[in-house]
Formats: C-alpha cells, sequence, structure tokens
C-alpha cells in the first residue's frame, strides 16, 4: 500500500473478461497441508486419540506408543502454530497398541482408555485433575490375549459409558457393563467369540430400531461382521459376515457416508491393501453393497471419514504402514461414488495411527499419524489450510485464454456485492492488505477472474 491508498477489488475486472469467459480455463481446488510436528522423539506410536484432556477448551493429543510400552499426551498450549507439552500417563503398558478417550466415570473430565498388546491388558486411568494432571489407573481386563483396541460407548444405552475391546489371540469381541461405583466396577460380555484375528470394534444402530449394534473387522479370517443386538440381559447378539473376502480387515468406522440417513461401514483391508465402505441398503436381515474407495494402498492401517475440503461430502483419510503414505480422496459424488486420490504425506516411514479432527480449532478438518517404527520416532499433525487452486486450460476455442487482469500495487479497486478474492492456496484475502502476487476473483462463489497484483 502507497500512502492512503487502499487495493480493493471491483465486480467489473469480470466483466473486462466477458469476452474471454465463455472459454475459461476450469479452476479445480485442492486441499493444502501445513505439516507441523507435535513430537519428534516418541518411539513407535501406534495409536492416536484428541480430547481436551485439562478442560481448557482446546484439544489435547493422545498417543499409545508401542515402541516405549508407555501411555502419553500432548498438552496444547496453544499458539501459531500450536506448542505442545509432553506429560506421561502410564509407564510399563507393554506394548501399548490402542488410545481412546471418554467420561468413564461421569464426572465431567475426561478419562483415557488403552490396550496393551503384550502384557494383554485392557485398562483405563481416571483424570483426578490438577497440573499437571494426576491420574490412577484400573484394569478393566487382564489376560486378554493380544489386546488390540479399546473403544468407549453406552452400549446399553443407561447412561454411562461402557467399553468394549478386541483380542486378536482370544478371537474375542467383547464389552465391559459399566456398573457404577467408585472405583467403577465392570461386567464382562461376550459379543462374537469366533473372530480369528479380532483387531477393530465399532457401534452403531446399523438397523435403525433404536439400540446399538456392533461392527468388527477380522484380519486372520477376512471378514467384516456386525452383530444385531436383540435385546435381553445379557443383551443377545446376532452375527452377520457383510465381507468374507476383505483380505486382512484390520479397522472399521461407522459413518452415514452416502448421506441416506442410514449408518454405512467404512473398513480397510491390511493384506488386501485396500479402502472400502459398504452400502447399509436396509432389509430384514440387512444388506450391503460393497464400493471400493482406493486400492494398492499398501498395508492399509486405518481410514476415517470427514468433510476435507468442505464442500458438504464426506471424504476419506487414511494411513498405509508399508507404502508409508498418509493421503486422503476427495468425494467426487455420483453413484456409486468416485474418488479422486491426493497425498498429505508420501513418504512417512510406517505410517500407523490416524485421526481426523479439527485440531486447531478453525472450522475445517485437520490430519493427524505418526510413525509406527522406531526408526523415524514423529507424532505429526497436517493443518488443513482449504481449498488451493490448480489452472488446467481446456477451452472450446483454442484461440482464446484466459489472460489475467494485471495492476499496480497502488490502483484502487472497488468491491461490489457478492464478490471476493482469494490467493493461490485459496484463502480469502483482506482487499486492504494486498500484496505483490497472483489472486482470483470468486462472484456469488464462482471463479469468474484472475488478477494479478505487481508492484
Amino acid at each position: 500500500m502507497h500512502g492512503n491508498q487502499c487495493r480493493q477489488f471491483s465486480v467489473c475486472i469480470p466483466y473486462l473478461l466477458a469476452a474471454v469467459l465463455m472459454c475459461m480455463t476450469v479452476l479445480s481446488a485442492q486441499t493444502i497441508w501445513t505439516e507441523h510436528i507435535i513430537d519428534a522423539n516418541t518411539y513407535g506410536t501406534a495409536s492416536i486419540y484428541v480430547a481436551d484432556l485439562d478442560n481448557d477448551g482446546d484439544k489435547d493429543v493422545l498417543g499409545a506408543v508401542l515402541e516405549e510400552s508407555n501411555i502419553v499426551w500432548w498438552r496444547n498450549d496453544g499458539g501459531s502454530p500450536i506448542q505442545w507439552t509432553k506429560f506421561v500417563i502410564a509407564w510399563g503398558f507393554l506394548q501399548a497398541i490402542s488410545i481412546y478417550a471418554a467420561d468413564i466415570d461421569g464426572d465431567g473430565d475426561q478419562d483415557v482408555l488403552g490396550a496393551a498388546s503384550y502384557s494383554d491388558e485392557i485398562a483405563w486411568w481416571q483424570n483426578n485433575g490438577g497440573n499437571p494432571i494426576q491420574w490412577t489407573e484400573y484394569v478393566i481386563r487382564s489376560a486378554y490375549d493380544f489386546a488390540h483396541e479399546v473403544y468407549a460407548y453406552d452400549l446399553d444405552m443407561d447412561g454411562d459409558m461402557d467399553v468394549l475391546g478386541a483380542s486378536s489371540y482370544d478371537d474375542l469381541i467383547s464389552w465391559w457393563r459399566n456398573d457404577g461405583g467408585n472405583p467403577v466396577a465392570w461386567t464382562e460380555q461376550t459379543i462374537g467369540s469366533s473372530c480369528d484375528g479380532a483387531k477393530s470394534v465399532r457401534v452403531a444402530d446399523l438397523d435403525d430400531d433404536g439400540d446399538n449394534d456392533v461392527v468388527g473387522a477380522n484380519l486372520y479370517d477376512n471378514r467384516v461382521i456386525w452383530w444385531r443386538n436383540d435385546g435381553g440381559d445379557p443383551i443377545q447378539w446376532t452375527e452377520f459376515t457383510i465381507d468374507f473376502g476383505f483380505a486382512g480387515a484390520h479397522r472399521v468406522q461407522t459413518i452415514d457416508m452416502d448421506n441416506d440417513q442410514d449408518q454405512d461401514i467404512l473398513a480397510v483391508a491390511y493384506f488386501g491393501h485396500e479402502i472400502a465402505w459398504y452400502r447399509n441398503d436396509g432389509g430384514n436381515p440387512l444388506t450391503w453393497t460393497k464400493q471400493t474407495i482406493g486400492t494398492g494402498f499398501v498395508n492399509a492401517c486405518i481410514a476415517q471419514a470427514a468433510d476435507l475440503d468442505g464442500d458438504g461430502d464426506l471424504d476419506v483419510a487414511a494411513s498405509a504402514q508399508t507404502s508409508n503414505e498418509v493421503a486422503w480422496w476427495r468425494n467426487d459424488g455420483g453413484s456409486p461414488i468416485v474418488w479422486t486420490k491426493f497425498f498429505i504425506e508420501e513418504n512417512f516411514e510406517r505410517a500407523w495411527p490416524l485421526y481426523v479432527c479439527d485440531l486447531d480449532d478453525d472450522e475445517d478438518e485437520d490430519v493427524l499419524s505418526a510413525s509406527s517404527w522406531a526408526g523415524i520416532h514423529e507424532v505429526r499433525w497436517w493443518e488443513n489450510s482449504g481449498p488451493g487452486i490448480n489452472e488446467n486450460q481446456i477451452s472450446t476455442n483454442h484461440s482464446q485464454h484466459l489472460y489475467p487482469t494485471i495492476i499496480n500495487s497502488a490502483a484502487m479497486l472497488r468491491a461490489g456485492p457478492g464478490s471476493k478474492l482469494y490467493d493461490i492456496a485459496g484463502r480469502e484475502i483482506n482487499t486492504a492488505s494486498l500484496t505483490p502476487g497472483v489472486y482470483f476473483v470468486k462472484t456469488n462463489g464462482q471463479i469468474t477472474g484472475k488478477v494479478t497484483v505487481v508492484d
């Protein structure tokens, strides 16, 4: 800015380009990711979860650290980029492999749950408050052979949080009913007892009958399964196999992928190197249609659905342990849904854990992951910086092109209703603080012009 002159863009810019808008280039948006390191000295993190542990209004990060056999959390200290302070919740939780957070004791703060694959435990840590937070450990189940996952949900809908788990070597999917008390007492009930290599468990009302059903993934018999809740005390379950041939089924998520008001299933195949979702087609019993999202994703570990590009539908982010990828697939709509893959990080050694949330509270979805091996010992997050803009010239009249409007940095451009200016990273720009660069004009949500600001 020179003197008192301010730079404002004008809706007249699109009109100056009216002669070429008939053959305007197509401008497609890609989400831009900015990498940040949470911790560069934690060896072999196998699971990540995000929760506000200290009740200060921002999001902290939890980790199950397999190689160190620890349960840890990183306090969000704010700042841009966010600064982090690491605390250990538990030492000697042998081969900690899964982490979750929920208010187990109903006291209004977030407690922590973990699964340990070597010490064969499902445990929880009571949040006692304080600065730093003090924790009390309680074992829910010991001798749970190769405990692989822990999850919390009010399965029996009695107002408190129950706990679910997957045992890979006992071939069990189990739940522990929260019976209250201080300390909390638990009653174990089996959901599935023939789950060869049980790896994952989730809860949703799949058949829309008002109670909670259960979904599981079995690594060794390649099955994605659901159990219908038939009620009773204890709850009775009927098992149905959704897919018999999903090679190395490793992780499931329940979510309404197609926005048709029922719960679908997102899953990854570790041996099949695949990400797929199963459309809930209704019926009694339920029928399912498998739709593949991505293949060749070598040793796919975790996938999570979220609206990553802010366009109102669900995209998918995922991690792959052997191809060392953290990637996302854009939902391009259609029936079946069409997917376009983009890398978030294409060389992150032994990427295993993955978590999607709005970590920095800027109203878009960020992505977290970590190396699960000691070679690279980083926990990272990728800030979603919104849609960048790429130019792909496809003109119906190849003798014409969309040339930019070029203005001096001191120029005054009058703003008009319905028009906004964006930089090449897709960020909306305050026209009073323009610097030299390339900008795009959007009018009523459509890109209608290009402006180059020069000194």
